[in-house]
């Protein structure tokens, strides 16, 4: 703390004046603002009197960011993982969550910053212009989407729909920027290590607490945590050298439990543990094609004449019978959507409206990523998704090439891995860009974890590099 306070330069003028004056304007400050506090609470406006309680620790907490701004990027996600409570109300029932706003409040400062100094401080990658383009293909199709609406739209069951879009908006800026902040400002091994320690810890209680039925309100065991809860406890055990066989044992028996929990206890939720295993086969493909091919061939035996035939009819029943094929009538409309509006799109959350006013009996979102980006934001839009997502699965691959073995080329498996089943999970759900109307903006929580571990690929290049 010390060296903290050292960093705060005190103004001149204030250096100047004698000091008793300066501990009595303190003094009798806080007297005053104490005194103001009690009248509201007195006069029975609690609200303004928790505003003014509150106002000194944002007050702190603001001069904490600005003088250690690193310390807010390396616990980001942790407000994410286990900080599910902590949220601003936003009106109409809905949330802030705080790893959004503390993103947004993040990015805000560090764009002053870059603008105050006149340079430039991304960190130098491949991913930086395809990020910044799908940023600005955001902004630019909210008003574009309002210019070429469909002139009978019923915008009056939508609500505030507006208010509700600008905040879609934002969650999407701040999921785009979470890459550019892990990828700048995580710049230490011991940075990516406890990283990964905060989602093996984080996703490990979210396992006990789902097997035992724990009924708990500060973990976010929603969205893909068990893709990279799993894949980080993997990495950890089986491609770290020099791991204790008894950490081995441990881990194993642990991700196979999580394992039975997502996939047998809970299989009907397919795009939730489905990835998974797709995560888990891609990473064993970078360690080692031996491994596997031998995994591969375990499964591809098991589903052919093993009990995963029946394990897997069984899915598909449950599935159908929750209305599973309902789907394609979804993506058939959303396409309709799109074709009236194909070069940018209907804006963020866009094709809501069109849902509610064509389709207002049955009117659902696409539960597909794919499909929300084509209709949100046109073909140019997703020509610059799918040039991001080539370029990040490649930017990967690189990464995993030049990274040492230890913790740099681990955390490169884990993130390439990761990333490659978090785009195959966008066929199942939105679990990377949440839709405003299905996941509402408090889904930023759990549709940031994929990109916090884009970062630290930007990360763990920028270190290999520098060693």
């Amino acid at each position: 703390m010390l060296s903290f306070l050292r960093h705060i330069e005190t103004p001149h003028w204030l250096e100047r004046l004698p000091r008793p004056l300066i501990i009595g304007g303190v003094v009798g400050g806080l007297a005053m603002y104490s005194l103001v506090i009690g009248a509201m609470f007195g006069t029975d406006r609690q609200l303004i009197g928790l505003a003014l309680l509150a106002l000194p620790l944002g007050l702190i907490g603001f001069t904490l960011l600005l003088y250690r701004f690193e310390w807010f990027v390396l616990i980001l996600p942790l407000t994410a993982l286990a900080m599910r409570p902590i949220s601003v109300p936003a009106g109409n029932g809905s949330e802030l969550p705080i790893s959004m706003l503390l993103t947004l409040a993040l990015s805000g400062i560090w764009i002053l910053a870059m603008i105050t100094r006149q340079t430039w401080q991304l960190t130098p990658s491949p991913l930086n212009k395809p990020l910044l383009a799908f940023m600005f293909i955001c902004i630019f199709s909210v008003p574009w989407g309002i210019l070429w609406a469909d002139p009978i739209l019923n915008w009056r069951v939508m609500g505030n729909f507006r208010f509700a879009q600008i905040a879609s908006l934002l969650s999407f800026l701040g999921l785009l920027s979470i890459p550019l902040l892990v990828g700048r400002f995580i710049q230490h091994e011991w940075q990516i290590k406890a990283y990964l320690g905060m989602f093996i810890i984080c996703g490990g209680l979210m396992t006990i607490a789902q097997t035992f039925n724990i009924n708990h309100v500060f973990l976010t065991d929603a969205g893909l945590w068990g893709l990279w809860f799993s894949l980080s406890v993997a990495g950890m055990i089986y491609l770290q050298p020099n791991m204790h066989w008894g950490w081995r044992l441990a881990g194993s028996s642990f991700l196979v439990w999580h394992l039975w929990l997502v996939a047998i206890r809970n299989s009907l939720w397919v795009s939730g543990w489905l990835p998974t295993i797709v995560g888990l086969l891609v990473m064993a493909f970078f360690a080692s094609r031996r491994a596997f091919f031998v995994l591969v061939a375990i499964v591809v035996l098991n589903l052919a004449v093993g009990p995963g035939h029946v394990y897997i009819d069984q899915v598909i029943n449950q599935n159908i019978e929750e209305g599973g094929l309902g789907r394609l009538e979804i993506w058939q409309r959303n396409l309709w959507v799109a074709q009236q509006h194909w070069l940018f799109g209907t804006g963020v959350a866009g094709y809501a409206p069109y849902n509610m006013t064509y389709f207002r009996e049955d009117a659902r979102s696409t539960h597909n990523n794919y499909f929300d980006i084509l209709a949100q934001f046109g073909v140019v839009g997703f020509g610059i998704w799918i040039w991001f997502a080539i370029t990040s699965l490649w930017y990967g691959w690189r990464t995993i090439q030049l990274a040492p073995p230890g913790i740099l080329r681990t955390t490169a498996i884990v993130a390439t891995s990761g990333w490659i089943a978090a785009q195959s999970s966008m066929m199942l759900g939105d679990w990377i860009l949440p839709f405003l109307y299905n996941q509402t903006v408090a889904g930023y929580k759990y549709t940031m974890y994929s990109w916090v571990f884009v970062g630290l690929l930007i990360s763990v290049h920028q270190l290999a590099q520098r060693d």
